[in-house]
């Protein structure tokens, strides 16, 4: 059991740390959101055990790469905001989404424009969360892993927690921006 305990102390202190990481990118880059947006990405990678992480802005209709970190390629830079998307449905949803495998028969039918149909697709197991500020999604975060392996419980809540530090990043760059040019 104290095993268990220093487990959870440690993995505890991980995020703490972690979060405090990004408060201080964040506040040393008021003018400059992409020194966030990488810190986001990256520490997301580690603390989740993903093998990367992609931060997309919507931009129209569809959801542009803001930022990424890891071994997975990159199927395409621009991605359509539709329901038959993983990344288009977490924004229109407003809501996180995770897939277990992509290659499910179940999950190629109700995502038929994602990489699922491929022979061998880049990754298997997915997590996308959406940039909310207040009700409208301005984005998406979203993890992957090339074997399929599920994300945790925890490992959820923690991307929704990056999910809402990129928003406050963009946010922060957003209102000082306008500022200035007041």
């Amino acid at each position: 059991e104290l095993k268990t305990r220093n487990a959870e102390l440690t993995e505890a202190l991980e995020q703490q740390t972690a979060t405090a990481e990004i408060l201080k990118v964040i506040s040393s880059s008021p003018t400059e959101i992409q020194p966030v947006l990488d810190a986001v990405v990256r520490t997301a990678a580690m603390l989740c055990g993903a093998s990367d992480v992609i931060i997309r802005r919507v931009d129209g209709d569809v959801l542009r790469i803001a930022a990424h970190f890891g071994s997975v390629p990159i199927v395409q830079d621009a991605a359509a905001i539709s329901r038959e998307t993983f990344g288009g449905r977490a924004v229109l949803e407003r809501r996180t989404i995770h897939v277990h495998d992509i290659t499910d028969e179940h999950v190629r039918v109700e995502y038929p424009r994602t990489p699922s149909t491929q022979r061998s697709p880049p990754y298997r197991s997915i997590l996308v969360a959406p940039l909310l500020r207040e009700d409208l999604a301005i984005g998406t975060i979203a993890m992957r892993r090339p074997e399929v392996r599920p994300f945790s419980d925890k490992q959820i809540k923690l991307l929704e927690t990056f999910a809402a530090q990129a928003v406050i990043a963009i946010e922060n760059v957003r209102l000082f921006n306008e500022t200035k040019e007041a």
